[in-house]
């Protein structure tokens, strides 16, 4: 009777690491497809061109916890840094505190949706060529997944981002969306050990929402 139990024992173990296995695979597989589609395809090229750009400082509404937060600021700034390298680029990025002096001037009448004129009056206050403003939306996040022993763990994060870079001379926009990605981690924990990140599913989107806009403007 003990041999029975503990043959059915293991071979409840080992259908149970097989199946694991499984759902760990494919979970991999699904998480890499996601990355090339989204963003593999999408480098951010330095930009060659010489102007002066005026940066006001990212709205924050995504009612996200301030570990994600902070991780979103990173990466936005990482993207920018990549736009503009600091050593090579000839785009003279004004300081965060000459713009925010320049909005206090000139105020907007609902901060979450300037309109053109709004940011074009920024622009010219500063002299700036070009003004870029962002603002990060109600972010959704999803987890997945199971976990007794050992498991998959999924986290899917949706990010939405409004994104504005305006020609001020021209009075124009180059860049008006509201660009929406998805980042996601996915990996096989052990109890409390390992697992995926909300952080990592976090910068995966706002990078490919950096990404988005910053191929699409010089």
């Amino acid at each position: 009777m003990k041999n029975f139990l503990l043959s059915m024992f293991l071979m409840g173990t080992l259908i149970f690491s097989q199946n694991t296995a499984s759902a760990a695979e494919q979970a991999e597989t699904t998480t890499k497809a996601q990355q090339k589609s989204s963003t593999e395809k999408i480098e951010i090229i330095p930009s060659q061109a010489s102007y002066t750009l005026a940066i006001i400082p990212t709205l924050d509404m995504s009612g996200m916890e301030e570990k994600e937060r902070t991780v979103a600021k990173h990466a936005i700034q990482n993207a920018l840094e990549q736009k503009y390298p600091k050593k090579t680029t000839k785009v003279r990025i004004l300081s965060d505190k000459t713009v925010v002096d320049a909005v206090h001037r000139h105020p907007f009448e609902n901060y979450d949706a300037p309109v053109l004129a709004e940011l074009v009056a920024i622009g010219e206050d500063l002299k700036a060529d070009r003004v870029i403003y962002l603002s990060l939306e109600p972010t959704k996040s999803e987890e997945d997944g199971f976990r007794i022993i050992v498991g998959t763990q999924t986290f899917a994060s949706e990010v939405s981002m409004k994104m504005k870079c305006v020609d001020v001379k021209n009075k124009a926009y180059l860049f008006n969306q509201l660009v929406v990605k998805e980042g996601s981690s996915s990996a096989v924990s052990f109890w409390k050990f390992g697992g995926a990140s909300k952080s990592r599913s976090v910068k995966k989107a706002v990078t490919s929402c950096m990404k988005e806009f910053l191929i699409n403007i010089e």
